[in-house]
């Protein structure tokens, strides 16, 4: 497996990622969540630095690559959502490769830049009925409210990847 930034260029298998991920790992996706060209053109405003309107301009997205493939991706800004320095904006793994520490590489990547961009905490947005809500309570992530979550040591977060 590979992990390298992705860019623009990317953004046709970033967005089949997304939508494979959410048909294969959920049953209930609203239709926009799934759309194709709604997501295509999501991706395109994120990577031309115009959504989301809390994010700051610094930001990368990580991809995984098996066999000349994307399997997984992190996507991630400097913010001022909720008085924390960054944002998760994004986070897929195709069904197929989930459970074999895709997840933990990806989010090793972004912790990494983070640090350069003298990153200290951390959130992400995500349903509170979402199952894979137990990855980031596995990293020790705390409540925000119901739909975010958040670290506040990104260095501490990053220590306990790299022991698990």
């Amino acid at each position: 497996m590979e992990i390298v930034i992705a860019t623009i260029a990317d953004v046709d298998e970033l967005t089949n990622v997304e939508v494979e991920s959410k048909l294969r790992s959920f049953t209930d996706n609203e239709p926009v969540a799934i759309d194709y060209d709604t997501r295509y053109y999501r991706w395109n405003t994120y990577f031309n630095g115009q959504s989301p309107a809390s994010a700051k301009q610094q930001r990368v997205v990580y991809k995984a690559i098996i066999d000349g493939k994307i399997v997984g991706y992190i996507a991630g800004h400097l913010t001022t959502r909720y008085e924390k320095d960054a944002e998760i904006q994004s986070f897929y793994i195709l069904k197929e490769y989930q459970r074999k520490g895709i997840g933990a590489k990806l989010l090793t990547e972004f912790l990494g830049w983070l640090q350069t961009q003298r990153a200290t905490s951390l959130c992400v947005g995500i349903d509170s009925t979402n199952p894979y809500q137990a990855f980031y309570l596995k990293q020790d992530a705390g409540y925000l409210n119901p739909h975010w979550m958040f670290w506040d040591d990104i260095e501490a977060l990053q220590r306990k990847i790299t022991q698990d």
